[in-house]
């Protein structure tokens, strides 16, 4: 059984490990491609303040600094597109941009050198093959932030504010060079552990591959907003996982505790049943013997004997039965009302105290009859199994004190007693069935520890509850109450 067990245990945790592993993973997944989500969202938003940037740039721009709007002319060998002043003339601030594109035809280098060395302010040389993609809109935009460039130079300081402005925070501004020609902002997502970065790089003059290179760190909350059905779904499942995985695990451990006291029981019931079987054998061996049954007053003796012991006999297979009928979800009280008081007296009369023990009652009830509503075949065996084990555990000189009375509509019980008393450590266990208290002074003492456990579950059948207060050497007093 204990191996089983273990095995269960091992096989339990390595599922929910497994589990919770899996579902942890796929939660990871799904963080990751939220933020990257995420990140496509905010980069347009950050595509939006990049133009808000050049156009407040713009209506600040010096005066006579106009944006440049191309037209084609053929040159031989060469095609370029430059500013129209054909019927006015070119104000002296203003800035003249010239695109020269390579044709197919092949150029004398030395032609090409001379005039960027000319126009080097103001010259772009481009290979047709390689910006046959690039359309008119594009060239006027990088052609309006060249010139804007001149008249009005970027500030990061101008892109933060603004950045700042509409909830999003860039740092590790850098000004570089870029390798290449960048038409638009971009972004390049990258991860510090969990946390989520993005480096954005936005091109602020495209002709002179100049950017501005920032970094935006990935809040968690909106990522978590964002995420939160699954989220919730994630927990549920844990949580189902873990109270079913902790249910099977209890009733494991149930049944384990369960079976250990079936053994206990098997055990106790030997011991119990061996005395008075080896008894009777003794009485009947007497019996018998034809010259000992004249002995008149041997015979008397025997007598009480064999019946003390089948009475122990009758008593135990009784707490079996009533234990088992009381487990049995199908039995079904018979309530009615009846005079308490009346019962407890008939079971102080009828009380069985061995010969060598004094036992004394004292009763006190709230009134006269005390009518109660209830089982009266069960609240009478409860009584019993407390007026016994108070018999049973005392001394030689036996006080029981029985006090019932009716409060707020429920009845509230005491039986109390002068014996050994109950360890603290103890208390809690001896409602368990099967269970004897470790601080008995006789180990011969009957007993097969069910009578607590019955009269606990038969009180709690009527809905009531009990409890006890005891120390030892001091007697125990059992508490229950019943509502009416």
């Amino acid at each position: 059984m204990d191996k089983n067990i273990k095995i269960v245990w091992i096989l339990t945790i390595i599922t929910s490990l497994l589990m919770i592993g899996g579902q942890s993973y796929w939660l990871y997944n799904q963080y990751n491609f939220s933020a990257l989500e995420y990140m496509q969202t905010l980069h347009k938003r950050i595509l939006e303040v990049e133009e808000e940037e050049a156009d407040i740039r713009f209506r600040n721009r010096q005066i006579g600094a106009e944006p440049l709007r191309s037209m084609a002319m053929n040159l031989s060998g060469w095609t370029s597109m430059k500013e129209d002043s054909v019927n006015r003339p070119e104000p002296k601030t203003s800035t003249t941009l010239t695109f020269y594109y390579l044709s197919n035809e092949k150029m004398d280098s030395t032609d090409i050198e001379k005039l960027i060395q000319e126009k080097s302010d103001s010259i772009i040389i481009r290979d047709t093959f390689r910006t046959e993609n690039v359309s008119t809109e594009i060239l006027f935009s990088v052609s309006t932030l060249y010139t804007l460039q001149v008249s009005n130079p970027f500030r990061e300081t101008l892109l933060d504010s603004l950045l700042q402005a509409n909830g999003i925070r860039m740092t590790n501004y850098r000004k570089e060079i870029s390798d290449t020609t960048q038409w638009k902002g971009s972004y390049v997502p990258f991860r510090n552990g969990i946390v989520h970065k993005m480096k954005v790089v936005y091109p602020y003059n495209p002709l002179k591959r100049e950017v501005i290179i920032g970094e935006v760190t990935i809040p968690l909350s909106p990522l978590l907003h964002q995420m939160a059905w699954q989220l919730v779904g994630s927990f549920i499942l844990i949580l189902l996982l873990i109270l079913c995985l902790t249910y099977q695990l209890c009733t494991i451990m149930e049944q384990r505790k369960v079976d250990e006291l079936r053994k206990g029981f098997v055990n106790t019931m030997i011991h119990e049943l061996k005395r008075p079987v080896q008894t009777l054998k003794m009485c009947i061996a007497f019996l018998n013997n034809k010259s000992m049954r004249t002995n008149e007053q041997m015979m008397d003796a025997v007598v009480q004997d064999a019946i003390f012991e089948l009475d122990n006999l009758s008593v135990y297979l009784n707490k079996v039965r009533e234990l088992t009928c009381a487990d049995n979800e199908r039995t079904i009280l018979s309530i009615r009302t009846f005079d308490l008081s009346a019962t407890i007296e008939k079971l102080i009369r009828l009380n069985n105290a061995p010969a060598h023990k004094l036992v004394r009652f004292e009763t006190r009830f709230s009134k006269q009859p005390m009518c109660i509503t209830a089982d009266p075949v069960h609240t009478a065996n409860c009584l019993s199994n407390l007026i016994e084990n108070a018999v049973k555990y005392s001394g030689s000189e036996v006080c029981i004190s029985i006090v019932a009375s009716l409060e707020n509509n429920r009845l509230l019980l005491e039986i109390k007693d002068n014996g050994i008393g109950i360890p603290l450590q103890e208390q809690s266990r001896v409602f368990d069935k099967f269970y004897r208290a470790q601080n008995i002074p006789d180990s011969s003492f009957p007993g097969i520890g069910l009578g607590l456990s019955y009269v606990k579950l038969m009180v709690e059948a009527h809905g009531g509850s009990i409890s006890l207060q005891s120390q030892p050497g001091n007697g125990t007093t059992f508490i229950i109450e019943i509502p009416q």
